[in-house]
């Protein structure tokens, strides 16, 4: 995929049941491994620690990650991704959000701080 066929389709809107079933079967709680595969979450967890280590935060220091920016910039992510789709998909998959977001809040209380990177 090129640069354009990338952009493209990050603005593609989910629009169809199936579409959203994908993207709720992505925000599952899949452990398989794929060694061909990197983690997603990893991999953006890695750009917003070399983001903030280049750049700093807003605020200059380059010792903290501004949370409020990075939810900002996730939650314009999810909108980019769900913009065009019905509001009944849309909200679908915000429910889905939240849903996951509670489970892993409730799991990274009970976990171990080296087990919660996945």
């Amino acid at each position: 995929m090129n640069a354009d066929e990338v952009q493209g389709a990050a603005r593609t809107p989910v629009t169809t049941p199936e579409a959203i079933r994908a993207c709720e079967d992505k925000m599952s709680d899949s452990t398989e491994s794929n060694e061909e595969r990197p983690c997603l979450h990893c991999l953006i967890g890695d750009v917003i620690d070399d983001f903030y280590a280049e750049y700093g935060s807003a605020s200059g220091d380059r010792d903290a990650i501004d949370v409020d920016e990075v939810i900002t910039a996730l939650a314009k992510t999810v909108a980019e991704l769900t913009y065009g789709s019905d509001a009944a998909l849309r909200q679908r998959i915000l429910d889905t959000l939240m849903r996951e977001i509670s489970e892993f809040e409730s799991e990274f209380a009970n976990t171990p701080a080296s087990d919660m990177r996945h």
